[in-house]
């Protein structure tokens, strides 16, 4: 599985739980004001894209953590065919230490 294989380790936080996933977890990459440049372009500040497992939804997630930062999810989607779930799918903040974006 490419995810399995190419995806970065995060932490999915609910309330004091937390679930280890491997997730595709990269800047977003758009031309706008606010911007910085990244390795994969120029990104929004602040602003991610996370692509993850179809077993782990998104629902409840408060927070996900990678590499010792801490993210709020801002928008998150199911992707499905049928039945099947394929991934889900989020815009994440990053958020400052007082837990604030």
């Amino acid at each position: 599985m490419l995810l399995e294989q190419y995806g970065q380790e995060v932490e999915l936080c609910r309330g004091e739980a937390r679930t280890a996933v491997r997730a595709f977890f990269q800047p977003v990459r758009e031309k706008a004001v606010g911007e910085e440049p990244t390795a994969l372009g120029v990104a929004p500040a602040g602003k991610w894209l996370y692509l993850g497992p179809a077993a782990e939804g998104l629902e409840d997630v408060d927070a996900l953590l990678w590499k010792g930062r801490r993210f709020q999810l801002i928008r998150n989607r199911e992707y499905a065919i049928g039945r099947e779930t394929l991934y889900h799918w989020a815009v994440a903040m990053e958020m400052d230490e007082e837990g604030g974006p």
